[in-house]
């Protein structure tokens, strides 16, 4: 058996058996052999095992890195959806349900069905307020640690309305419009208490107004400051900033200076902009079903949801403004 380990070809056949898994090996095998020839095949054989070995290991090392890299961005991804979907469906399935809410309370209370406290009322807006501070919470925290390999990918791919705000104008602009804008509903629930009180009786309601045009003022000086104002700047300035800016100045002069100005003076600028949204969503409809008419599936979905919008939230909103 001895003899038979040191024969040559005996070695250089298992060369060639185990090294040799193509053409391209052999000849290269070969060429190595012939190089090394004042070795015994044995030392060769040796050797080539080793360094085929160490390949095996290096090449399961990277597989299970790789394996751990793709279950921790999978890891990730889940964690991201479940945060945008926080952070954006349940935002706004909330914000509906704790309006609705809000809103039927208030009409049992001006119908002398119930007669509760205005904490009361707004308690379901209170409770998405509490929701906007968690979430503004986790923003302002990835934003923080956006510098971070593990926070990067969750920033870059983060959405809400909060990030939105952050990228729009700055984290200081952001917090101050969010601090200033949630004050106001606690302000107009202890000014209807008559909790919170100013030593002048015609500008009792000044508090929830100063605090919402704090927070008003802040967003216009944020899109001032821009440089290049974009599409969004402009829409949201033409059909949220300014029309409410308007609606509540009015509003606070016919509460405390001008009792006489007229209801319909005072909605003017709500009813402009809730007239010019169900035209643009009306013409939006319309093109959606003449595009899903003829084929597209995705412009058919996309207008029955514009078609819903419209008849329930902007006629209904309508309505009230023209019963007020």
């Amino acid at each position: 058996m001895s003899k038979l380990s040191e024969h040559p070809e005996l070695w250089q056949m298992l060369l060639r058996s185990d090294f040799s898994a193509s053409f391209t090996h052999r000849g290269m095998l070969v060429t190595w052999m012939a190089m090394h020839r004042q070795f015994h095949p044995r030392q060769l054989y040796v050797f080539k095992r080793r360094e085929h070995l160490l390949d095996l290991e290096i090449a399961r090392n990277e597989l299970q890195q790789r394996g751990e890299q793709a279950r921790e961005q999978e890891r990730k991804q889940r964690r991201l959806r479940a945060l945008n979907y926080f952070l954006v469906r349940f935002g706004h399935c909330l914000f509906c349900t704790s309006l609705l809410a809000s809103s039927m309370l208030l009409w049992l209370q001006l119908l002398q069905v119930l007669q509760l406290s205005f904490y009361i009322i707004f308690v379901p807006l209170f409770s998405f307020e509490v929701f906007v501070l968690i979430s503004a919470a986790i923003t302002f925290t990835i934003y923080l640690q956006r510098s971070s390999t593990g926070w990067t990918f969750y920033w870059n791919r983060l959405q809400g309305s909060v990030r939105w705000f952050i990228l729009l104008s700055s984290p200081c602009e952001c917090l101050i419009v969010l601090l200033f804008g949630l004050a106001v509903l606690p302000l107009t629930a202890a000014t209807l208490e008559q909790d919170l009180s100013v030593p002048w009786p015609r500008l009792r309601f000044l508090p929830p107004f100063l605090a919402f045009w704090l927070a008003s003022l802040s967003t216009a000086l944020s899109i001032l400051r821009r440089r290049a104002c974009s599409s969004s700047c402009i829409g949201s300035s033409l059909f949220l900033w300014i029309p409410l800016a308007t609606f509540s100045t009015l509003f606070f002069l016919r509460l405390s200076v001008c009792p006489w100005l007229p209801p319909v003076v005072m909605l003017m600028p709500i009813m402009l902009v809730t007239g010019m949204l169900i035209l643009f969503s009306g013409f939006l409809s319309m093109a959606s079903f003449w595009l899903g008419w003829r084929g597209s599936r995705d412009w058919m979905d996309y207008a029955s949801t514009t078609l819903l919008v419209i008849l329930t939230v902007l006629l209904p909103l309508l309505a009230v403004q023209l019963a007020l």
